[in-house]
């Protein structure tokens, strides 16, 4: 499958749960996404398993050397989620991870821990499909 077909059923699948049906996300949707460094806050990979309204999955930063693990919950109804990341080795952290979920394609995320506050980190989780 193409990387535009890919990110077009995925941006299906979130709008889904988004918009007014108000469904359940597809049991084991992967979710990998990549948001740049903004204001203070590093570039970060996401890689996120959704089943039912349930998160989990793995953030990365610099350069992929530092990872933490993720779980938390979406919220349909809101167009919101929550989670926590626990990073993996290192110093253990625990960072608080909300934001919600545009029908633009786009999520806003706030990440708060230990030497981290990050606001509306922007993150692109579907390319619409092009009107035709």
């Amino acid at each position: 499958m193409s990387r535009a077909k890919l990110a077009t059923a995925a941006g299906f699948a979130l709008a889904t749960m988004c918009g007014a049906a108000l469904a359940q996300v597809p049991e084991g949707r992967v979710y990998s996404f990549h948001s740049g460094a903004q204001g203070g806050c590093p570039n970060l990979d996401w890689h996120v398993v959704a089943q039912g309204n349930k998160l989990e999955g793995m953030i990365a930063w610099n350069n992929m050397k530092s990872m933490a693990h993720a779980t938390g919950t979406v919220n349909p109804t809101a167009k919101s989620f929550e989670m926590t990341a626990k990073e993996v080795g290192g110093e253990g952290r625990t960072a608080t991870i909300t934001g919600s979920v545009r029908s633009d394609g786009w999520l806003l995320a706030n990440i708060k821990g230990p030497n981290v506050n990050c606001k509306d980190v922007a993150v692109q989780w579907f390319v619409p499909a092009p009107n035709q």
